[in-house]
């Protein structure tokens, strides 16, 4: 019966793929990227796949207790390496207990900022008891084959827990992506004081779901980015993203996408070319997604 479903499968995505190719996408990326990110579509929150070789990384798993967790499993994750809460905010950690359960990740990163909300403490409880080996953010680097994590080091003396985020950077070759969690410009300043120089990254993921304390001329000076991401939620009521953002990357010349508007949003590279696919964008991309989610699921083991 699975080899039925598999041979079904690998037929639909066949004639898809010859569709594609007759209106002239060039799907090369689709089927060798070696490093895929999906900024995941979890309403007012974040929540980010990575899947680096063959190394499977998350950063924050959204509000909802379940969500995350569940499509991990569509985009063919059966086990994590990583899982980073950036900081203990419950639009960012809110999945991650039931993400632990499932996926057995061997590291846990987060700030190590002391908090007392119920979700955090029991987040703590369970990588207690799943004896996950405990790591925070300290300048290191992450090596992945040819890929690099680095993780930068969090400001002393915090106080607005946003300003203790854990930001990190992918860079594979060519290719390199920014993480920027919630951390506003005080925390932003602090990294560019102590390493500005690798901030520079071909894509930003927003910081604060595209609040106006989240991103400055200064900010998109250090990145030089050529495209933003910003996970959010439709209609949210913190009025997110604002338009003092919006404005700033528009006079940068900065494409931005949008998790209310394009649902998930896939980047894929192979070190020297990258592509972006969105969940609800144009029908080709539309197609293209399903088909990468289809190859991602099957990789991943039926």
């Amino acid at each position: 019966m699975a080899v039925k479903r598999i041979r079904n499968i690998i037929v639909i995505i066949s004639i898809v793929v010859l569709i594609i190719a007759g209106l002239g996408f060039n799907n090369g990326l689709l089927f060798n990227a070696d490093v895929r990110i999906f900024v995941l579509d979890v309403g007012q929150g974040d929540s980010i796949l990575i899947k680096a070789f063959d190394k499977n990384i998350l950063i924050d798993a959204g509000p909802d207790k379940n969500l995350v967790a569940d499509r991990l499993r569509l985009f063919g994750v059966k086990d994590l390496s990583i899982i980073i809460a950036t900081h203990p905010h419950s639009d960012h950690i809110g999945g991650m207990v039931e993400v632990i359960d499932r996926y057995r990740p061997e590291y846990y990163l987060d700030p190590g900022i002391p908090h007392t909300s119920k979700i955090y403490r029991t987040l703590l409880d369970k990588v207690e008891e799943k004896k996950l080996k405990y790591i925070r953010p300290s300048g290191q680097t992450i090596h992945i084959q040819s890929a690099e994590l680095f993780i930068f080091p969090v400001p002393d003396g915090i106080k607005n827990i946003n300003n203790g985020s854990v930001v990190s950077r992918l860079s594979y070759k060519d290719f390199s992506m920014l993480f920027l969690g919630d951390a506003e410009l005080e925390e932003q300043a602090f990294i560019m004081k102590v390493n500005g120089e690798k901030l520079s990254s071909k894509i930003m993921k927003v910081s604060h779901h595209g609040s106006n304390n989240g991103t400055d001329q200064r900010l998109l000076d250090a990145v030089r980015p050529e495209v933003s991401i910003i996970s959010v939620g439709k209609d949210n009521p913190y009025g997110h993203p604002q338009r003092e953002t919006l404005e700033l990357m528009e006079k940068n010349g900065i494409k931005v996408y949008r998790t209310d508007r394009d649902g998930a949003i896939a980047i894929l590279s192979n070190g020297d070319l990258y592509k972006i696919i969105r969940e609800q964008g144009s029908i080709i991309e539309r197609v293209m997604f399903i088909i990468l989610q289809i190859k991602e699921f099957i990789s991943g083991g039926i």
